[in-house]
């Protein structure tokens, strides 16, 4: 054992050595350092230390053991040392001859990706959105927002008391999911916008229907984006499809069983519309921030490593800012848990020290589209009045002088904020939110913002990809000797009347492989969820979400603390893209 535990420390301090090197490898963010590697060590080795709950957090301790470690490449060896690589993770051979020590990078949840060069040197601020991006949340937060809604769809709207008993679940539905709001249906959609799966309230629609409904009409497959869809692009759209499917659901039966009444007058457009009311009554009328307020620990996710990220953010010499749709009284609530779990009269404003600018009730993405969008007040941090800003100043010495009376403001545009930061170019700041179309979409098309999308669901993600591997490569294993099979059958496909056997085994194979690659396809998607699938895969295509991501996204990583994890200065550069002659070309 002591020989074991030499060895451990003489490899840290190998890794320590290369540490420095890491930006050199992978196209991904490595996210790394010494102190996680020991936490690994730590964890695997059952060391005291990874059970020091003054240290970490519940949720970091989850987070180590499930996806936030490094993880290295594994080679053959002898038992005992393939136990020590097992628990350390490390690309070292038995062979001393051919030991590696030089890591090779795996993917965590704690990676950031790059989908288009960010060279952080030319980056001079950096900005974030609030809820689902700084502040991740719980089920326990969007219950508040479904068991609201339904209170005010039957006492507020009238609707029947049957409604009271939906349930939720915040699995239920996935982000990316398209809502088809005058048919009832959700819908997920590849890259192609073809319908690849889709449910009407909560029943499976068949492929044949889908088809009729989706694809065979006379203008070709739909493009989905008139005001008849809506997409999940947050995580707060997931109450909303949980809410709407079994609305839908109610309908239906109601009208099998020739109860008419009270939802026979309402078409499923009229249902989006009033369950979207009562969703944005319970934001506004203290339904959840009144809640959240009273014990913020019930409904936030905190995230110890969120204060240190923006710490090294501003003392790397860049300009921080906060962006968010909350007002300033919910604002305070949500910072202060997150800054030092401060909550009803121990908050403060020490949280505020680590922003250059703070705008709140930003009404994105109105801010980011339109130069009037909203008058720009600044907001007083000792009675929470407000005060309006009739210009901002354009030179350096004005702006300065300008923030030193406060740099709380509410309102405003992308404009303003740009004069607030002297920031002449988008194309140098970077701003961080979880919202698809009002932080990512708009902010690149509009303004030309460099974008990060945070992906809650990518720890997941990583996790079943890695856990199913052996599944996957079946699966693959399948589809080349598919595309083999294919690449060799007879060119005028008339195998009955030529009489070749040859071709006909090929034929009757490629029927048996349908059918498999079908079938396996089905349980391999089913790992990651039992009816929508993967997050960024739809069938063997990418995704509507992840077509979406890869288009507006630069960077996306799981939570924003994992910008921390990694030098404010370093380059976030691509995996290289290929396109399909690419991968025959280099016999991948």
């Amino acid at each position: 054992m002591k020989g074991t535990m030499v060895l451990i420390c003489h490899i840290l301090v190998v890794l320590t050595m290369y540490d420095k090197l890491a930006s050199s490898f992978q196209g991904n963010s490595w996210g790394y350092d010494v102190r996680r590697n020991m936490m690994k060590t730590n964890l695997a080795l059952g060391s005291e230390s990874s059970t020091n709950t003054d240290v970490w957090s519940e949720r970091d301790q989850t987070w180590l053991q499930e996806a936030n470690v490094i993880e290295y490449a594994v080679g053959s060896g002898t038992p005992q040392f393939g136990l020590l690589k097992e628990k350390l993770g490390l690309n070292i051979s038995s062979e001393l001859g051919s030991r590696q020590i030089i890591p090779h990078h795996l993917t965590t949840a704690s990676d950031t990706f790059c989908n288009r060069e960010v060279t952080m040197e030319q980056i001079e601020a950096v900005g974030f959105d609030m809820d689902w991006t700084l502040a991740q949340y719980n089920e326990a937060f969007d219950l508040l927002a479904f068991n609201g809604a339904k209170e005010k769809l039957v006492n507020w709207l009238g609707y029947p008391a049957e409604v009271l008993e939906m349930t939720y679940r915040q699995d239920m539905y996935r982000r990316g999911c398209v809502i088809d709001r005058k048919r009832g249906n959700i819908l997920k959609l590849d890259r192609h916008r073809y319908v690849r799966y889709a449910e009407h309230g909560l029943t499976e629609i068949s492929a044949t229907e889908r088809k009729l409904l989706y694809t065979q009409n006379h203008k070709g497959i739909q493009d989905m984006t008139s005001s008849n869809y809506a997409n999940t692009d947050t995580p707060f759209s997931l109450v909303d499809a949980c809410l709407f499917a079994q609305m839908v659901d109610i309908k239906d039966k109601h009208e099998k069983t020739n109860e008419g009444g009270f939802l026979s007058n309402k078409s499923f457009e009229n249902l989006w519309s009033d369950m979207r009311r009562c969703v944005d009554r319970c934001h506004k009328d203290g339904v959840i921030k009144q809640t959240v307020a009273m014990n913020p620990e019930k409904y936030i996710t905190y995230d110890p490593n969120i204060f240190p990220m923006l710490d090294a953010f501003k003392k790397s010499g860049r300009k921080v800012f906060l962006l968010t749709n909350s007002l300033w009284d919910y604002t305070q609530v949500v910072m202060n848990y997150l800054e030092g779990k401060k909550s009803g009269l121990e908050k403060d404003l020490q949280w505020t020290e680590y922003f250059d600018v703070i705008i709140v009730g930003g009404n994105k993405p109105a801010f980011l589209e339109d130069d009037g969008s909203l008058a720009l007040f600044r907001v007083s941090e000792i009675d929470e009045g407000l005060e309006n800003v009739d210009a901002v100043p354009g030179d350096p010495t004005g702006v300065t002088d300008f923030l030193a009376k406060g740099k709380i403001f509410q309102g405003g545009n992308a404009q303003k904020l740009h004069k607030l930061l002297q920031i002449t170019n988008g194309d140098r700041l970077l701003y961080v939110g979880d919202h698809m179309y009002a932080d990512i979409l708009r902010s690149k098309r509009t303004l030309g913002w460099r974008t990060c999308l945070i992906v809650p669901e990518l720890t997941g993600e990583i996790l079943n990809h890695k856990k199913h591997g052996t599944l996957r490569t079946e699966l693959l294993g399948l589809r080349r000797e598919q595309f083999l099979l294919d690449s060799i059958s007879p060119v005028n496909g008339d195998v009955e009347t030529d009489g070749d056997v040859e071709s006909l085994i090929i034929k009757e194979r490629l029927e048996v492989l349908r059918v498999e690659i079908r079938t396996k396809l089905v349980t391999y998607n089913r790992v990651f969820h039992p009816k929508w699938g993967p997050l960024f895969r739809a069938g063997f295509q990418e995704s509507k979400f992840a077509l979406q991501v890869m288009d507006y996204a630069c960077l996306y990583t799981s939570r924003a603390s994992n910008l921390g994890l990694v030098s404010p200065q370093r380059p976030f550069r691509p995996v290289r893209d290929k396109m399909p002659h690419d991968h025959y070309l280099e016999g991948l």
